[in-house]
């Protein structure tokens, strides 16, 4: 069984959700709600380009591993690419080095969490949630597994 916290801290924001956010301002926020006593962080791929992984991953990683429980999502992975200006049409001020890529199949699954662990830097997610699976619930529900 997971034990969750009243409140969680969902990390979109930390991934430069409509608004550059420093790396400051990041620290700052999750610091905030630590020691607040929140204990359950919700982040995705998607927010950010995996910014928002990276960030909470650093934060996290002097963390004792059973204190917090850990959330992310899957169905978008992120490929590299070379475009200009900012991702503000998927909502997030940053570059768009990374495009998102829809794939719900087992593979897809399976690299989108191998990756996520790699920008987090840890070794385990507590929960994975199906990011927006409505345009591809037919391949979630029937190759996701």
């Amino acid at each position: 069984m997971i034990d969750l916290t009243t409140f969680g801290f969902g990390a979109a924001g930390i991934g430069n959700l409509y608004t550059e956010v420093t790396d400051a301002d990041a620290e700052a926020a999750l610091e905030a709600a630590w020691e607040a006593g929140v204990r359950y962080f919700d982040t995705a791929p998607h927010y950010g380009l995996g910014l928002s992984e990276r960030r909470l991953g650093k934060f996290l990683a002097d963390k004792p591993r059973d204190e917090y429980v850990l959330s992310t999502k899957v169905g978008r992975l992120l490929e590299p690419v070379d475009l200009p200006g900012l991702d503000l049409d998927n909502g997030f001020a940053v570059p768009r080095r990374y495009q998102r890529v829809y794939d719900y199949s087992a593979d897809g699954v399976k690299r989108s969490v191998e990756s996520s662990l790699d920008r987090l830097g840890l070794d385990r997610v507590d929960i994975l949630l199906l990011h927006d699976p409505d345009d591809h619930w037919e391949q979630a529900a029937g190759e996701g597994a």
